[in-house]
């Protein structure tokens, strides 16, 4: 598909999946602005991005997506350069071993998956919406916890990192079942997607060593896990498709917990505070 004229904005696009989307998009045409955390890997990501695209339209923005103001300084660089954005992809993510918050009290690997895609939407969604048909893509995962408690979610005690992983992975599909039932009649889509399971440096280190140098053998590469995302982004037969969850490229149902409209609609209510009313990130209800 030929995305000329399209403006696309791919977080965590310095390595692994996310620098792998910004390459698959930038290979239709687009425009693809990359944001990212660290200037040096950033920039050479997205000399990079150019060279096996051959597309030049290629951007970069700088931004701690752990932080409130990381992530509103990110929002307010892209609307400085942009007046339309047809496809944000939230793909950002990852774990932190050891019980860590941010300046706002929010616990960092909770903030980084769920809070940070949560805000930077919310924070373009009017732009969105003036752009449409426009698409957002949340990737997720399949390890996602089989319920969550809202008054544990910012700073949930005893702190297990991939727990806490599981429940804001959790948390991302209920937020796009939710979005998506906000944004009906805009001609804005929300679809959330497991990449499969990929080799990224990231991954390994969070690996025993002793399982480290057999994991390039069971896993996939980035470049195919970037191809879900890239596809939830382009492909005219999912024109209008929105609040589904897919693993890699086929639909799925995810758990039952999920579904219940009013445990979205009381996690939606909750976020919108923590991002728009100051004060409001407490660790109980």
């Amino acid at each position: 598909m030929n995305t000329s004229g399209k403006v696309c904005l791919v977080t965590g696009a310095s390595t692994g999946i996310g620098k792998e989307t910004a390459v698959g998009l930038a290979k239709t045409g687009a425009t693809v602005v990359m944001a990212a955390r660290d200037a040096s890997r950033g920039e050479e990501a997205r000399a990079d991005v150019i060279r096996r695209s051959g597309n030049p339209n290629v951007e970069l923005l700088l931004a701690d997506m752990t932080t409130t103001g990381g992530v509103r300084s990110l929002a307010n660089q892209f609307l400085s350069r942009h007046d339309r954005l047809h496809v944000l992809i939230n793909n950002a993510g990852g774990v932190f071993k050891e019980h860590r918050k941010n300046d706002e009290g929010m616990e960092l690997t909770f903030a980084l998956n769920y809070y940070a895609p949560f805000l930077l939407t919310h924070l373009l969604l009017d732009t969105l919406k003036k752009s449409s048909p426009a698409r957002i893509v949340q990737v997720a995962s399949e390890m996602q916890a089989k319920r969550l408690d809202i008054a544990q979610l910012t700073d949930p005690v005893p702190y297990k990192a991939m727990q806490a992983y599981g429940t804001a992975k959790l948390a991302v599909v209920m937020f796009t079942y939710a979005l998506a039932r906000e944004l009906e009649g805009t001609s804005v889509t929300v679809n959330a997607v497991h990449p499969g399971v990929i080799y990224t440096p990231q991954s390994a280190r969070m690996a025993p060593s002793f399982l480290r140098p057999l994991m390039k053998l069971f896993m996939s590469d980035p470049v195919k896990g970037a191809e879900p995302s890239v596809r939830l982004a382009v492909d005219p037969a999912l024109e209008g498709v929105s609040g589904r969850y897919f693993k890699q490229l086929a639909e799925k149902r995810t758990g039952a917990f999920s579904y219940d409209w009013q445990q979205q609609d009381k996690l939606y209510t909750r976020s919108l505070e923590w991002a728009f009313s100051p004060g409001k990130v407490q660790t109980h209800l």
